[in-house]
């Protein structure tokens, strides 16, 4: 066992890879319960609707189109409405 004092800095960094690498593993685990989930609650895609990889396009279009509008027309509506 190795016995030497860590400094404040190598605390810091120690504690900072802890957090990245508990973020990470906390991502994956989203993800396959989101995939697990979604794969038991929509076994086929296809059955329920055929052209769902079109209208999931246009909607996911749409959606970042309005974003960009906001964001154009009002320059500094992050500024000015969002509190940190």
């Amino acid at each position: 066992m190795i016995n030497e004092n860590l400094t404040k800095s190598d605390l810091r960094k120690i504690k900072s890879m802890i957090k990245k690498e508990l973020e990470k593993f906390k991502k994956k685990e989203v993800e396959k319960k989101v995939k697990d989930v979604i794969k038991s609650e929509f076994n086929n895609v296809e059955k329920i609707d055929k052209d769902f990889d079109s209208k999931v396009e246009d909607i996911t279009k749409q959606v970042i189109q309005a974003f960009h509008d906001l964001l154009y027309r009002e320059k500094y509506i992050l500024k000015k409405k969002v509190k940190r």
